[in-house]
């Protein structure tokens, strides 16, 4: 009599507990149907973000300074660096009085230090500079 009133509430507790779970499954799932990116609100966010972000990069990045000096030597160094950094970005330009060569345009200062390493092993007198800041 125990067993059978035992399979008997046991049966109804399963068939219960699966009834609700299911129910909960359907009552707190997510809606499928809804795409945040359709919104063109929410797409002309993004679009304002990416132009934020491009401004302050233009003006907030970090490089590396190989030389500064006399104009013979920076061109030989800069023809050098582009042999050697050709995956990266080589600034040459005049900066009174002297000729510098920059390599790199790095969003982090962790990015920039990483390439000093190897930099550095060529270029003993390298260094990280943050041209352009606006304080």
């Amino acid at each position: 009599m125990y067993d059978v009133m035992y399979n008997c509430f046991f049966n109804k507790k399963s068939f219960f507990s699966l009834f609700f779970i299911l129910i909960f499954l359907n009552v707190f799932s997510q809606n499928l149907n809804k795409k945040i990116n359709d919104n063109p609100k929410f797409l002309k966010l993004i679009e304002l973000s990416k132009n934020a972000n491009n401004e302050y990069f233009k003006s907030n990045y970090f490089s590396i300074q190989i030389y500064s000096g006399a104009y013979k030597e920076a061109d030989s160094i800069m023809n050098f660096v582009k042999e050697k950094y050709t995956n990266d970005s080589i600034y040459f330009f005049f900066e009174t009085p002297n000729y510098k060569v920059h390599l790199g345009k790095y969003k982090s200062k962790i990015e920039a230090q990483k390439s000093l390493r190897e930099v550095s092993k060529v270029f003993k007198s390298a260094f990280i500079l943050k041209p352009n800041t606006k304080t």
